[in-house]
């Protein structure tokens, strides 16, 4: 596989990955990636470089968690569903949990926000239509919390203003993570904004990918019992197994999460 076809997230897809047409001015790889690399709709997602190839096939999670990733290998076939009308072509949302951090959620989560990118791209092209500029979104929850509490506490009003922005991406986007969102310690007024968040997406059934280390019944005290009931409803939870591997992983830069 030529250096292009390895940082390509098409690459597993792709009829031309090994050969002399998988190259810089390959109008796939720029509307993916951008002319640079490190652009286009896979930068859009706002997921972190070292996802950004992560798929269910490579993912260095499949082999320890076997039975979770049987399951995601049937729940992808649904995306198709996103060039379908009507509430019962919905894709469900998924919830993954574990008691243990570092056992695979976040790199898994990462994978499906690639796959979704890819069903959209494809599924565009084959259907005559324009794929999204931004199909999926990642939100890091913890992340996030630490640039509003930056913003706040400096007052910074353009900061605000890119925590809005946020919101809104995260709210609109038609497929999304939201990674780790036990957030107990968080002040009332930030909770309120990812309340928010969830609760646009769950009342417009647009399909979300979790991830916490507390379980979906602890969301009742989280948030509330309502958006609780909401975050359940066409929502499979699938719990991880396992102790944390992530300081195994960190010296080749997998670090599970």
């Amino acid at each position: 596989m030529n250096n292009h076809a390895k940082s390509c997230v098409l690459s597993s897809r792709c009829k031309v990955a090994n050969s002399a047409k998988c190259n810089g001015q390959c109008p796939h790889w720029i509307s993916l990636h951008g002319a640079s690399g490190s652009g286009g709709r896979s930068a859009a997602t706002g997921l972190p470089k070292e996802y950004r190839l992560v798929t269910l096939e490579s993912s260095p999670v499949a082999t320890e968690q076997p039975k979770i990733y049987e399951t995601l290998a049937k729940y992808i076939t649904t995306f198709e569903r996103q060039f379908e009308d009507g509430d019962d072509n919905r894709i469900k949302s998924l919830y993954l949990y574990s008691e243990s951090p570092g056992t695979g959620k976040t790199t898994t989560a990462s994978a499906l926000i690639n796959e979704y990118l890819i069903a959209n791209y494809i599924g565009s092209l084959k259907r005559g239509r324009q794929a999204d500029q931004r199909a999926a979104y990642f939100l890091d929850v913890n992340a996030f919390q630490t640039d509003y509490n930056l913003a706040t506490m400096t007052n910074d009003e353009s900061a605000m203003n890119e925590i809005k922005a946020t919101i809104k991406r995260t709210q609109l986007s038609p497929f999304a993570v939201l990674d780790d969102i036990g957030v107990r310690s968080a002040s009332e007024a930030f909770r309120s904004y990812v309340h928010a968040i969830i609760n646009y997406r769950t009342t417009n059934g647009l399909p979300t990918v979790f991830t916490s280390n507390l379980p979906i019944e602890e969301m009742k005290t989280v948030f509330d019992a309502r958006l609780y009931d909401r975050m359940r409803d066409q929502c499979l939870t699938l719990e991880f197994g396992g102790e944390s591997h992530r300081g195994v992983r960190k010296q080749d830069q997998r670090g599970l999460r």
